[in-house]
C-alpha cells in the first residue's frame, strides 16, 4: 500500500506548427493537464471522474509512469517518483482493453508476469548467513548533506555518521531472483480465490464472457501485490446489468486487499458508487474534490453541478436580490419566489448587500415539489417518462420556453398539456455567478486558483 502525492503537476505534448497558431490565436492551453494538486491516502479509494479529454486518463498514466511528467512533482510513498522507471514504482494497471494472452489460459495470464519479474533478495553466505555490506548509497547521500551544512557542528555529525557506516556494514547484501514456481502458483491461486475464479483458471479468453474476462484482468494484477492500483475505465466494454455486478465486485476487492485504488471514468454513475472520493476534471484542471455526497450536494460551480448527477440538474437565468434577512430570486418568466436567507445555505456577503446580481439558480428534479393546493410558480408538462417505481418529467415555466425536469418518485397520472404549480425549498436550491459558473456559497474553496477562472467557469453548458 502506498498513498500518493502530485504537486503542481503539468502535462504537455508536442504540437505540429499547424496545432500550435491555433492555440496560439484561440487562446487554448497546451497542457492535457494543468496544475494538477491532489493527495491520495493509503488505502483510498480515488476515482478521476470528467468527459472524454479532461486528462484522466493521461494523469493516471503519468503516476503509472507511462507517461513523462511536463512539470511539478509526484511522490509515492513520499519517494519522488518522477524519474522512477515504471517497471520499479510497484504499481498494477488494469485497461479499458483487457490486453489477455489469447493463446493462453487463465492462469498462464496471471502467471506469465510474475515469471519475467525479479524480486530483491538477501545474499546467503555458506553457513546460510545473511551478507550485510557497506551502504554506499546511504553514505553518498551523507557527503552530498555535508556539502550543504552551514555549520562546523553539522558537519562534524554528518562526518560521525558516515564513520559508524563505514565501520560497521549493517545492509543486507541483495540479489535480483525470479519468482520460484511454488511463489507464483500460491500468490496465483490466492488472487484466483480472493477474485472467485479459480474454475475459470483452465480456461482460454475466447472461452470467457466479459465479466470473467474482467476479472481475470484484475486477478493478473492483484498477483503482483502492488503498492497502487489503477484502473482505466476497465468496465465501459460491458453491458449494464453486468457493469452494475463488476462495481460491487471491484468495491469489495479493494476492501479485502486494502490497497490504493485510483480509478478513471467518464460514469458519473460508477464514480458515485465506488469512490471514496471523488476528483472531478475539466480541460485538464481539477473542478472539485469531495466525497459523493459533498459533490452532490454542494457543487462549486456550474460543470460540476451539470456533470454529477442523473439527470442533469436545471438551470435558470435569475435575478438575484438578497438584504439581511431575505433573498428575492426573479424567475426567467418574471415570477419572482423569496425565501427567508435562513433558508438557503450561507452566502457570501457581498451578494447580501441590497443590489441585483445575474446569477444561475441551479435546482435538482428531485428537489421540485409539485404543489397540490397551485400555488406557486405555474408550469405547463411537456413529456412524461415513466421509469417504473419513478417519473420525469420535462416541464416548462409558463409564458416561458425554459425547460427543466421534474422526477417524482412515484408513478404519476400527468400527460403533456397539464398544467402544474411548482415550489423550490431553499436548502435545496443552488446559486451560481453566471459569469464565473462558481457558488456563491461559503463553502467553495479554491481547489486550483487561477487555473478554475478559466475552465471552471462554464458558460458554454448551462
Amino acid at each position: 500500500m502506498a498513498s500518493i502525492l502530485l504537486k503542481h503537476i503539468y502535462k504537455a505534448y508536442s504540437h505540429s506548427k499547424k496545432e500550435s497558431k491555433k492555440i496560439e490565436n484561440e487562446n487554448l492551453s497546451p497542457f492535457a493537464v494543468r496544475d494538477f494538486n491532489l493527495t491520495i491516502e493509503d488505502g483510498e479509494f480515488i476515482v478521476l471522474v470528467g468527459p472524454s479529454g479532461c486528462g484522466k486518463s493521461t494523469t493516471l498514466r503519468m503516476i503509472a509512469g507511462l507517461e513523462d511528467i511536463t512539470g511539478g512533482e509526484l511522490y509515492i510513498d513520499n519517494e519522488l517518483a518522477n524519474n522512477i522507471d515504471a517497471s520499479k514504482r510497484n504499481i498494477a494497471m488494469v485497461f479499458q482493453n483487457y490486453a489477455l494472452y489469447p493463446h493462453m489460459n487463465s492462469y498462464q495470464n496471471m502467471s506469465y508476469g510474475l515469471k519475467l519479474r525479479k524480486i530483491p533478495k538477501p545474499v546467503l553466505d555458506k553457513e546460510g548467513n545473511v551478507v550485510y555490506i557497506v551502504d554506499k548509497q546511504k553514505i553518498k547521500a551523507l557527503k552530498k548533506e555535508m556539502k550543504k551544512a552551514q555549520s562546523i557542528e553539522t558537519i562534524e555529525e554528518l562526518q560521525n555518521k558516515i564513520r559508524q557506516l563505514e565501520q560497521n556494514p549493517n545492509t543486507p547484501k541483495m540479489k535480483m531472483v525470479h519468482y520460484t514456481k511454488e511463489e507464483i502458483d500460491e500468490k496465483v491461486q490466492k488472487a484466483a480465490e480472493v477474485l472467485d475464479i479459480k474454475f475459470l483458471l483452465d480456461r482460454k479468453p475466447s472461452e470467457m464472457s466479459g465479466g470473467q474476462r474482467q476479472r481475470v484482468a484484475l486477478g493478473r494484477a492483484l498477483v503482483r501485490d502492488p503498492k497502487v492500483f489503477l484502473l482505466d475505465e476497465p468496465l465501459s466494454n460491458l453491458d449494464a446489468k453486468l457493469r452494475a455486478s463488476m462495481r460491487n465486485e471491484i468495491v469489495k476487492l479493494h476492501k479485502k486487499v486494502k490497497t490504493t485504488f485510483i480509478y478513471v471514468t467518464h460514469d458519473q454513475v460508477e464514480a458515485m458508487t465506488m469512490g471514496d472520493r471523488i476528483v472531478v476534471m475539466k480541460d485538464g484542471v481539477i473542478q472539485q474534490v469531495g466525497t459523493p455526497s459533498e459533490i452532490y450536494d454542494n457543487p462549486t460551480n456550474l460543470f460540476v453541478a451539470g456533470f454529477i448527477g442523473t439527470p442533469q440538474m436545471n438551470n435558470f437565468k435569475v435575478i438575484f436580490k438578497a438584504s439581511a434577512k431575505n433573498a428575492h430570486i426573479t424567475l426567467p418568466n418574471g415570477k419572482e419566489v423569496s425565501f427567508d436567507l435562513k433558508e438557503l445555505k450561507p452566502i457570501k456577503d457581498e451578494y447580501t448587500t441590497g443590489e441585483g446580481h445575474a446569477l444561475v439558480l441551479g435546482v435538482r428534479g428531485e428537489h421540485i415539489e409539485i404543489r397540490k393546493d397551485k400555488k406557486g410558480v405555474e408550469a405547463e408538462v411537456c413529456f412524461v417518462e415513466i421509469l417504473g417505481n419513478t417519473t420525469n418529467l420535462l416541464c416548462k415555466l409558463a409564458n416561458s420556453e425554459d425547460e427543466f425536469n421534474v422526477t417524482i418518485q412515484e408513478r404519476s397520472s400527468l400527460q403533456p398539456g397539464d398544467k402544474i404549480h411548482i415550489d423550490f425549498k431553499g436548502e435545496n436550491i443552488h446559486l451560481f455567478n453566471e459569469q464565473t459558473g462558481r457558488t456563491i456559497y461559503t463553502f467553495d474553496k479554491e481547489y486550483v486558483s487561477d487555473e478554475l477562472e478559466t475552465s471552471g467557469g462554464d458558460k458554454d453548458e448551462k
